[in-house]
């Protein structure tokens, strides 16, 4: 089975980064600082996933999609809502279910775990009304139950929910889940086909799910890394070819969670028409699409070839009449099921879809034998399309970082080069050497004071210019939440990239003196989930309903109001208002915080460059007077082989970074 292109690059990466290692030491070579480097930027490949995230309502499939990608029936199958967990799927060689409780206690189970794993993720249907999300979240960080009854607790609940709290209900569901049976981390481990090695799938709760679940789904999709890298790799989006492609939660996900993401996590979104060999999308095709493409294409700007049709269930089906050697017109005739991983339900519809190939094969004029079956089956699933477009994107998306990290190996063997051959001319020319040593001095003065001149406090404060700009004329003008939001991402992405570029124009200036570190300086970005929720806290408002009737019994005809409705609703530009200040204040708080922690950290580097330029003086001058020395008291035998030595160590690095070139 072919491998992966993110998995060909972590075993590419592990085999240089172990040649890389040994040459070093072949070579006597003790700089640790460049090392340093190489193996950060080798991390991601040695230990990390490319990591696919599965979004879309509970009807979409997504578990199906998940188990026909792996070739595993790993997660159960049919319509139940999850808990606000995000289920993590990775490689193991063993099978087993991780669960992490609310009081940080865990279990791990083995075995059958595809059987086990919905009874400790599916929620009752009884409480899919109350906003289980916040619930679940209060009842770990400790709130008493008699706090949950508070009037800003229950006004917030019903902000969530837009329904009026069932205090009954919310009283049993906190007593019957105490923090020890609220999951809060489940990961799924088991062997994943050779294809599939080096992801992680993250099957996420349904957009539309109830409790607000889909508030966490949006959390994980728009997250980062604290050095700057994306939390998802790549977003998959299912939708049900046979139902209406502009249906109410599509339509949410589109307008809501993928309006949240920035503008370079939008290309990491792929969109994917499920249920595409069911005989209705298949007689409608054409039309299908053609709205698909409008919708998910043109409305959001992805690329066309983002856009795919693919059969989850057709492809489980293909991959057990290949695997298992079976007969697939036998097997469209069997009322009974296969073996005990299939249901009847599922089992029916497999045969619904054998006959459907049947019909397709006689309409086309086509022999229906097993092979023909076999090939139009693998055709409708659409799989094949699908793993190439997206081993497509990784090779484009991972293709960048290993090729960057190839450029930082040669310039550190390049340098050890330089520094060897630097050690044979000393031994030939130690004494002209040392003349030449007050040159170097002039020259590095001349250095720093045009450093000192180009990152200054003003320079610095120049390229962040535009901080400011963003705030008041996009932040401030912002006419929706969602605006503000989306600009607010993209306002640090840019900054983090400025940011980025500036330490790489200094690293560039300023490394042969100082080692730089990548910053450790993050534009703090505010809570905007907790913003909007304060926001939307403080635009709820109960709206009684009035109606004044007479009083039953009175003589004169007396009449009293009577308020025969309560009503909760939200003020939205009272919302929008207090979001957008509030979320100003705090995004300029952060920037001035930034800028000026930015630059401090380049003063602090530039201030240790003076400093660093002397000991390199000094480290050159006690260099040349040790080889010199040695020169001075050695035979000439010796000296050649110390030579002949250094020249070998070359020989060695060259051909390491000949070596590279291949790649």
């Amino acid at each position: 089975m072919k491998k992966n292109q993110f998995q060909e690059y972590c075993e590419e990466v592990k085999k240089i980064l172990q040649e890389y290692k040994n040459v070093r030491q072949q070579a006597n070579i003790n700089d640790k600082g460049r090392s340093a480097t190489v193996e950060r930027k080798a991390k991601p490949f040695v230990e990390g996933h490319f990591t696919l995230a599965i979004v879309g309502k509970m009807s979409a499939g997504k578990s199906t999609f998940i188990n026909a990608f792996l070739g595993k029936n790993i997660l159960p199958t049919g319509h139940f809502q999850t808990t606000a967990i995000l289920t993590k799927i990775e490689h193991a060689e063993e099978k087993s279910i991780e669960i992490v409780y609310g009081d940080n206690k865990g279990i791990s189970i083995t075995g059958n775990i595809e059987s086990q794993l919905k009874n400790y993720v599916a929620i009752e249907e009884k409480y899919s009304d109350l906003p289980l999300n916040y619930i679940n979240k209060k009842i770990i960080d400790g709130v008493n139950k008699e706090d949950f009854f508070r009037s800003d607790n229950i006004k917030d609940m019903e902000g969530i929910s837009g329904i009026e709290v069932d205090r009954n209900l919310l009283e049993e569901y906190i007593t019957e889940h105490p923090k020890a049976k609220i999951a809060k981390e489940v990961t799924v481990r088991c062997p994943f086909p050779e294809d599939c090695i080096g992801w992680r799938i993250v099957d996420t709760p349904g957009v539309g799910a109830v409790g607000g679940f889909d508030l966490e789904t949006t959390k994980f999709l728009t997250a980062k890394f604290e050095n700057g890298g994306n939390n998802v790799d790549a977003i998959i989006f299912l939708h049900k070819g046979t139902e209406n492609i502009e249906d109410k939660d599509t339509n949410d996900f589109v307008n809501g969670t993928f309006n949240k993401l920035s503008d370079e996590a939008k290309k990491r979104v792929f969109f994917v028409i499920t249920n595409c060999a069911d005989g209705k999308f298949r007689r409608h095709k054409k039309d299908i699409m053609s709205k698909a493409k409008k919708f998910f294409v043109e409305k959001t700007g992805i690329k066309e070839d983002r856009l795919l049709a693919i059969d989850s269930l057709m492809e489980i089906l293909h991959r057990y009449i290949t695997k298992e050697n079976k007969d697939a017109l036998s097997l469209r005739k069997s009322q009974d099921v296969p073996d005990s991983s299939w249901d009847e339900k599922t089992w029916e519809e497999c045969r619904e879809l054998l006959s459907n190939i049947k019909n397709s094969l006689e309409d086309d004029g086509i022999n229906d034998n097993n092979e023909n079956m076999l090939e139009r089956a693998q055709e409708w699933s659409g799989f094949d399309e699908f793993r190439k477009v997206l081993n497509e994107f990784v090779k484009t998306e991972k293709t960048n970082a290993f090729e960057g990290l190839l450029e930082t190996i040669k310039d550190d063997i390049e340098e050890a080069i330089k520094g060897k051959e630097n050690d044979i001319k000393y031994l030939h020319d130690g004494e002209e050497q040392i003349e030449k040593l007050e040159h170097v001095k002039l020259k590095i003065q001349e250095d720093l004071g045009n450093i000192r001149k180009d990152f200054s406090q003003e320079e610095v404060s120049k390229r962040f210019k535009f901080v400011e700009d963003i705030i008041e004329n996009h932040i401030e003008k912002a006419d929706s939440e969602d605006k503000i939001v989306t600009e607010t991402i993209n306002l640090y992405d840019l900054a983090d990239k400025v940011k980025s570029a500036l330490f790489d124009e200094m690293i560039s200036r300023i490394e042969a003196y100082v080692k730089v570190r990548k910053s450790e300086v993050f534009f703090k970005k505010p809570d905007l989930d907790k913003i909007k929720a304060e926001a939307t806290k403080q635009a709820t408002y109960v709206k009684d309903t009035i109606e004044v009737k007479e009083v039953p019994g009175d003589c004169c005809g007396k009449k009293k109001k009577y308020i025969v409705q309560k009503k909760v609703e939200v003020d939205p530009e009272r919302a929008l208002r207090f979001f957008r200040n509030k979320a100003v204040y705090h995004i300029s708080e952060a920037a001035t915080k930034f800028k000026e922690k930015v630059k401090k950290e380049v003063d602090s580097y530039i201030s240790k460059v003076g400093a660093a330029q002397k000991e390199k003086i000094g480290e050159q001058q006690r260099h040349l007077e040790e080889l010199k020395a040695k020169y001075e008291a050695s035979s000439q035998a010796e000296l050649r082989g110390k030579i002949n030595a250094t020249e070998n160590d070359i020989n060695k690095l060259k051909g390491f970074k000949n070596s590279l070139k291949e790649n």
